[in-house]
């Protein structure tokens, strides 16, 4: 890319004489913003962005001019000129886009190659010319045509196309940008869906930070932290600023963007380091310097939200004014911004000197240089872009709405899963017979009040792009995980028949049907059979969760050759994770409880009885060693039995210890012991269903 005409050396910034730009230069009433003692002056500001195009024109990056390292430098470059009122850096741009016939980079599917589009789009903003227009349409349909046929990723329905954070820069505000100008929603839905779709796989909500790709997932720093790359986030953010600027105010994701939008800038502020810059590892600050291009993203992303009203100012403003201080530090006296990283794919300080540079480097410069102009002076802000008057940010980021949900999972080896906004449970169907399962309950532990259950089935099995390393729900990636041991166990609540003290397990389920499946509560029944000394004992089970509960409700009702099995002992169990755990028995109140540190963080598993119906509870330790702790209760006349099992965890940071846990059991059975949440056991459809016993299930001779 040759950029001819252009004198590095020339100080004196000349007003704009192109009407084109000048269209986007819209002067108002409002006054200068407040500048204090420790703010930079505008023009001040304006002189270092020129030293540092200047420089980058004076030394074009050997890359080629369709490259995505290029994107952030013309999208600098047009921003600068919108700020300075200097046409010559719009021209380099108009060049630059000339030389491409105003196209992609060679790769059809490729983020990357899609990066330029952006820059050229900004001009068509100014003059409507269909030459800067009609190559990104023609892309789009070629590239929509490539992805038809890729099946979806994740519960958004994207095909992870966008396989790495960076891509988030690269290529969704170029389709936001083009439905905005063409009003054709098409363009951005596809986006939209592909963003959350990287989202869901990369996005850690523990940390409101995106992995770099899939590889990172169980990689740590050197001090065991979780690997997040400060350049890498910071491609995100500015695709992300950039994507809003051109959604429409009433698109229905507005508010995920906005919700990730928030959680991120929070995020990044506490890991700013002291000299007002982030190092290359996010969550491992200790390299000796920080890093200018991501850097540089992170204060444009911050200033682009103070511009809107969409920060407080208290917090961020020297938190942008901090580190656009410390990146002139790393300006060279000839122009050249240096401590940027190299082209790679993960953090490397070593990298990282006074003499590494980069395009990219530059251009978050300027783009960070703009917005600080414009918060500095709001007469330099753009008129052009989606408002956002009187715009709340959400208070944190939600992918989704909180509900209860419950499905059977054929896909998993016939899993029947159940959640709520505060745990999830599943048991196991006809397809793990043969296995060591039967009927206990299994725990997965959520961090986070959305639905979990569709989205960790589905990655679970996943073999993604990178070195095909999956995303297994038994690894905590941001939301939670699956770490509760089960195997032939009761789990948590799972129940026993007992005989003659002898304790008889059903095996998995036979069948399955819903009740109710609404956002507030689910309802669904569970099939068993299985032989009883000569007879065949049936078990209908329904199990109901509601919304902010951490115990869901049990009803089954049990049959012995077809007649209600009155008086039958059962025994309901609590299977420890950690051995040498003690449960806590207390029949008076009909609570049992266990609770241990597993792996880090406390657990709390319990059941709730009436304890008019409890008979006793104790341990039990079987043939193989292990200990599990039993509430024993006996059927009413009709063959039912109700009680209520659950879980808390310390991760989900509603239940943190072991008092807080016995509090919130004795509160539990305070209010829905007298008053229970769902009484199945009064609704006529509630029965034992008398389906044809599997295969495997012994046939009893008849006796008289």
């Amino acid at each position: 890319m040759h950029h001819s005409g252009l004198n590095p050396n020339q100080n004196p910034i000349p007003m704009l004489q192109r009407s084109s730009l000048a269209r986007i230069v819209i002067f108002s009433m409002i006054t200068l913003a407040k500048v204090t003692a420790a703010d930079p002056q505008p023009r001040a500001i304006l002189h270092e962005m020129q030293r540092v195009a200047d420089w980058q024109i004076a030394h074009p990056s050997s890359h080629p001019a369709s490259d995505w390292t290029q994107a952030p430098f013309y999208l600098g470059l047009e921003n600068f000129a919108q700020t300075s009122g200097d046409a010559r850096y719009l021209d380099a741009v108009t060049r630059a886009g000339q030389s491409l016939a105003y196209g992609p980079g060679p790769r059809l599917t490729h983020a990357d190659d899609h990066a330029v589009l952006q820059a050229w789009l900004e001009l068509y903003a100014l003059d409507h010319d269909p030459a800067k227009l009609q190559p990104s349409i023609d892309h789009f349909n070629k590239l929509s045509a490539a992805l038809s046929g890729k099946s979806a990723k994740s519960i958004s329905g994207g095909s992870f196309t966008w396989c790495w954070c960076d891509a988030l820069f690269m290529s969704p505000a170029v389709w936001a940008q083009l439905s905005k100008i063409t009003g054709d929603s098409k363009y951005f839905e596809f986006a939209d869906r592909e963003w959350w779709t990287t989202t869901d796989v990369l996005y850690d909500p523990s940390e409101h930070l995106y992995y770099r790709d899939n590889n990172f997932f169980t990689k740590r720093t050197p001090t065991g932290k979780k690997v997040f790359w400060a350049r890498g986030n910071g491609w995100v953010v500015g695709g992300l600023v950039h994507v809003l600027d051109s959604l429409p105010e009433s698109h229905p994701s507005r508010a995920k963007y906005l919700g990730l939008y928030h959680d991120m800038m929070f995020a990044l502020l506490k890991l700013q380091n002291a000299d007002g810059l982030w190092r290359t590892s996010l969550l491992d600050p200790q390299g000796p310097s920080g890093e200018s291009s991501g850097s540089a993203f992170f204060a444009y992303a911050m200033a682009w939200g103070l511009n809107r009203d969409l920060l407080p100012s208290d917090s961020f403003r020297p938190a942008v004014m901090n580190a656009y201080q410390a990146l002139v530090k790393n300006i060279r006296p000839d122009g050249m911004l240096g401590f940027v990283q190299k082209i790679g794919d993960a953090p490397d300080n070593h990298e990282t000197t006074a003499e590494s540079t980069e395009v990219y480097g530059s251009g978050a410069f300027l783009l960070a240089g703009s917005e600080i102009v414009r918060l500095l002076d709001p007469t330099k802000r753009r008129k052009d872009i989606t408002p956002f008057h009187q715009v709340k940010l959400p208070d944190h980021f939600m992918p989704e709405a909180p509900r209860a949900f419950a499905r059977f999972v054929p896909e998993r080896m016939d899993d029947f899963a159940w959640e709520n906004d505060v745990v999830a449970f599943r048991t196991y169907g006809p397809a793990l017979r043969p296995s060591n399962e039967n009927s206990g309950i299994d725990c997965w532990f959520k961090r986070v009040p959305y639905p979990i259950l569709n989205k960790w089935y589905l990655q679970d099995g996943l073999k993604l792009p990178y070195g095909n390393v999956g995303k297994p729900y038994h690894n905590d990636h941001g939301e939670g995980y699956d770490a509760f041991k089960v195997g032939d166990t009761r789990g948590c609540g799972g129940l026993s028949v007992v005989i003659n003290g002898e304790f008889h397990n059903s095996d998995t389920f036979i069948a399955h049907r819903m009740v109710e499946n609404s956002p507030q509560r689910v309802a669904f029944e569970l099939d068993y059979a299985s032989q009883l000394n000569g007879q065949i004992l049936r078990e209908t089970k329904r199990i109901t969760l509601i919304m902010g509960q951490h115990l869901f409700q049990s009803d089954s009702r049990f049959t012995l050759d077809g007649k209600p099995a009155a008086n039958l002992e059962v025994a309901i169990g609590l299977a420890p994770q950690v051995k040498g755990s003690s449960p806590v028995f207390s029949q008076k109140s009909g609570i049992m409880l266990v609770w241990e540190n597993f792996e880090g963080q406390g657990l709390g598993t319990g059941v709730v009885m009436d304890p008019s119906q409890v008979v006793k509870m104790e341990s039990h330790t079987d043939a193989k060693g292990q200990s599990q702790a039993f509430c024993f209760a006996r059927t009413d006349a009709s063959g039912h039995i109700r009680w209520f099992s659950g879980f808390g965890w310390e991760g989900q940071r509603d239940i943190t210890t072991i008092d807080a846990w016995k509090s919130h059991l004795g509160q539990f059975a305070a209010r829905f012991i007298a008053a229970p949440y769902a009484g199945p056991s009064k609704d006529p459809n509630f029965k034992v269903h008398s389906l044809p016993v599997p295969a495997d299930v012994p046939t009893p001779p008849k006796t008289d």
